[in-house]
């Protein structure tokens, strides 16, 4: 980065003593505010489109925070949200998506099956859902329980997404992809505004 003159001069007149910084980030800190603010708009506006099962939770999850420095930001999601972004392969197919990181394993572990069921089940009271039970629910009895649908429509669910696995939507790196080049420009300028301001201390 080139320097003017009259900025090289008050760099000569800084008197830096051992250990102390002098380099206050304030432009920084407010461009890492907006940066995160403009990228979670982006974000809420692409995972809208994509239109996925979940989307709600990850819409009202998702937040940021600013480091106590000022000098980085952390963009806070739900933790399946690149699940939904690169999809996962099923066992009985990678159609959904072919290029995924991620898999289904024909056989799950029993640890991992617990939150799962929760979020299907979830999902499922919520009305969200379009599923049909295969199963003769008539054969049951008309005195069968809504519970006890809701439990056979999770664990089928649970078997299709398994087995078919969940499509890739993109939607994260599409936010990334349409948003970097503005957290550059904002960055380098609120940067290059706060390197002017140390040069001007005295």
């Amino acid at each position: 980065m080139s320097i003017s003159n009259a900025q090289r001069t008050n760099l000569n007149d800084l008197e830096i003593l051992a250990g102390e910084d002098i380099t206050q980030f304030i432009e920084v800190t407010a461009a890492m505010d907006k940066v995160a603010k403009m990228f979670l708009e982006n974000l809420d506006k692409n995972i809208r489109a994509a239109k996925f099962a979940g989307s709600g939770s990850l819409l009202t999850n998702m937040t940021y925070k600013v480091s106590p420095d000022g000098k980085s930001v952390d963009i806070i999601l739900n933790n399946y949200y690149d699940f939904v972004n690169q999809g996962v392969r099923g066992w009985g197919s990678s159609k959904n998506a072919p290029n995924s990181p991620y898999s289904y394993s024909k056989k799950p572990k029993s640890s991992s099956n617990g939150e799962f069921r929760k979020s299907i089940k979830q999902y499922i009271e919520s009305g969200k859902a379009k599923i049909s039970n295969v199963r003769n629910d008539r054969a049951l009895g008309i005195g069968t329980e809504r519970k006890s649908l809701i439990d056979a429509n999770t664990d089928t669910l649970m078997y299709l997404i398994r087995r078919f696995g969940i499509k890739a939507t993109n939607y994260f790196t599409k936010t990334v992809n349409e948003s970097k080049d503005d957290i550059q420009l904002i960055i380098a300028e609120a940067v290059g505004k706060d390197i002017i301001l140390k040069f001007q201390v005295k």
